[in-house]
Formats: C-alpha cells, structure tokens, sequence
C-alpha cells in the first residue's frame, strides 16, 4: 500500500509523531490540506518534503521557474479547486490511444481524494508531477490572473459598435439586428407652459437672490417706464 504524506515526513525524519499529530488537527480546523500545515505550522521544509516525495512516489519533479501553465489546462479545473487542493493544472494533450491525458503539478502526490476530484471534473486521465507548496500557490494565482485579463481585454466597451443615428426611427432590413437607430424628440421646457408675467417674477426674484436687483429697483424701472410712456403720448398728441 502507498504511504502516506505523514508516514513520508515521518521515515524522512522531518518531523515526530507529535507534531505530526498537531499538523492534522491544524489542518482539519483549518480546511487545508495536510501538507500546508506541515510547512506552515510544523516548519516542515518544503524542499525537503520534495526529495522525500520523489523518493518514495517516484513522481516527477518540475522546475518551477520552467512551468508555463497553459490555458487550456487550467480552464479544465476551476479556480476554488486547485486552491483548495494546492493543484495546478499545467498541460493537456493526448495519449497514444487518443485518450485526454490532464497533466497537473501538485504539493501532495499521494493525495488521492484531490486526484479523483479533478479527474472527475476535468473528464481526463491524470498525469502527476510535484512542485513546492509555495511554487504551486504562486503559479495557480499568476495562471487564473491571466486568463481573467485576458478576458477582461476581450469584452468590447458598452456602446461600440453602435452607431446612432438622427433618420426617423425604423427597424432597418428584416432580420438584420445591428441596424440601430434613434428618434428626434424636439425639446419641451416646462417653463414654457407658463404665461409671461410669471416667467417675469421668476426672472426678477432670480436676479434678486443672485444680487444682480436690488429690491425696489424693479419697481422703479417700472414707474420710469410708465411715465416716459406718458411723456411720449403727450408729445403725441401735441404734434396733432
């Protein structure tokens, strides 16, 4: 039978059963797998856990400066999973047979549950590797950051595209969904609908809360008004 992570970390002499005991509890109250709490709690050296892995699983080590994950791979797997699992799918191809082989590198090799999990989602038979806890967390976020930008660059901005147009408003050819018109409205103020005088005390009580009138100035614009009108008509009636 495969041993265990924690046998693994025990027969290397990288930790007592003690704080392998402490680890699994941490682990379990946490939710995380069992190989972040032997690097982050017990202290576990994760380049060390590495040598000890591929000894005993015989799993392949990856270079982590040379892993370029692809988006194909990690499309296949979602987000929360590989997270959770410290998993990160790197490539997809096809074996001889022409079945879709998922390749993924992962912290914990002998993790089984995680394995049958993304072999299930992703449809694919898996092919393992191993990388350093710390170089799987990086590598997940940078891969999934990328394909989100890249979506993000994909999406047109609202509006483009559409071209308005001021033509009375119509559907344009039958069955051609891009033919975007607009209708001229003319413009109506609600002002409009009032009579002179009050359009006037509105503007007289404007200019006074503004400063511009002075009160009693409108009065006696008024009253100047008035009597030049009565001057002229004098004048008028003089000539005559």
């Amino acid at each position: 039978m495969p041993k265990t992570l924690a046998e693994i970390a025990l027969d290397a002499g990288l930790i007592d059963r003690t704080e392998v005991a402490r680890a699994a509890r941490a682990a379990e109250q946490r939710g995380v797998p069992l190989v972040v709490a032997l690097v982050r709690d017990a202290g576990v050296d994760e380049l060390a856990l590495l040598a000890a892995l591929r000894k005993q699983t015989r799993v392949k080590a990856m270079d982590p400066a040379a892993v370029r994950p692809e988006i194909e791979a990690l499309r296949m797997v979602p987000k929360d999973l590989c997270r959770r699992h410290r998993v990160l799918p790197v490539s997809v191809g096809r074996d001889p047979g022409g079945a879709q082989v998922l390749r993924v590198a992962m912290a914990d090799p002998t993790d089984a549950a995680a394995l049958a999990e993304i072999e299930h989602v992703s449809s694919s038979e898996i092919e393992i590797a191993v990388l350093p806890l710390s170089a799987i967390e990086e590598l997940t976020e940078l891969g999934f950051r990328g394909i989100e930008t890249q979506i993000r660059r994909v999406r047109r901005p609202f509006g483009e595209g559409v071209v308005p147009s001021t033509e009375p408003h119509g559907r344009g050819n039958v069955g051609d969904d891009t033919s975007v018109t607009t209708q001229t409205v003319p413009f109506h103020s609600v002002a409009d609908e009032a009579d002179a005088g009050l359009r006037l005390r509105a503007l007289v009580r404007l200019l006074e809360a503004k400063g511009v009138l002075a009160d009693g100035e409108m009065e006696a614009a008024v009253i100047e008004l008035m009597r030049s009108g009565r001057a002229s008509d004098a004048t008028d009636s003089d000539e005559d």
